[in-house]
């Protein structure tokens, strides 16, 4: 099983391997089928629970009292599934479309010329409304969409607050769907 990989020899304190797993078998069902209260997507449920897991595994040894793991799990699903709907809220109608052409694309056993050319015209408008952001912008939005990094990291990275980053990624979203209408 993919917990059994995260044991990392040595490591002090927290739980042993085999309480983790005996945890894991325990609670990995309840916590899917709770984090599908919260997200109604069996497929998402299942990656908030490992990714909860897998965070509860490298940080187990700061939870004292054994008794709170289960109230502690569900909590965690809890506060990971709002967030994951709260990012998939705030996804805009360009990304919403980016995805339906793609999985549209994918489909398709035709490969037809004209799906590829419509492709890379809006992929060439794309470039071009992106290169016509203000450069911080620009710098940002490439970060958090093509570089997949987190708002946190971006923050960081540019010595800028998180809240500045969600801005100027919303900004340079009104502006791309502005200029991108005519494709939406």
């Amino acid at each position: 099983m993919w917990f059994l990989s995260l044991y990392v020899s040595g490591k002090e304190g927290g739980l042993s391997v085999e309480e983790f797993r005996k945890i894991f078998l325990e609670m990995y069902p309840s916590l899917c089928v709770y984090a599908s209260g919260y997200l109604n997507d069996k497929e998402a449920s299942k990656d908030v629970v490992q990714e909860v897991l897998t965070t509860f595994w490298a940080e187990n040894e700061k939870l004292k009292n054994k008794d709170l793991v289960k109230p502690y799990l569900f909590k965690a699903v809890k506060h990971k599934a709002l967030n994951y709907k709260k990012r998939e809220a705030r996804k805009s109608p360009l990304d919403t479309f980016f995805e339906e052409f793609n999985a549209e694309l994918s489909t398709r056993d035709d490969e037809s010329v004209e799906n590829f050319m419509a492709l890379d015209s809006l992929m060439d408008d794309l470039e071009a409304a992106i290169d016509e952001l203000p450069e911080q912008r620009r710098k940002i939005f490439r970060m958090s969409r093509f570089e997949q990094m987190k708002h946190k990291d971006i923050a960081e990275a540019l010595g800028i607050s998180p809240r500045t980053v969600e801005t100027q990624i919303f900004r340079a979203l009104q502006f791309l769907r502005e200029r991108l209408k005519h494709y939406l």
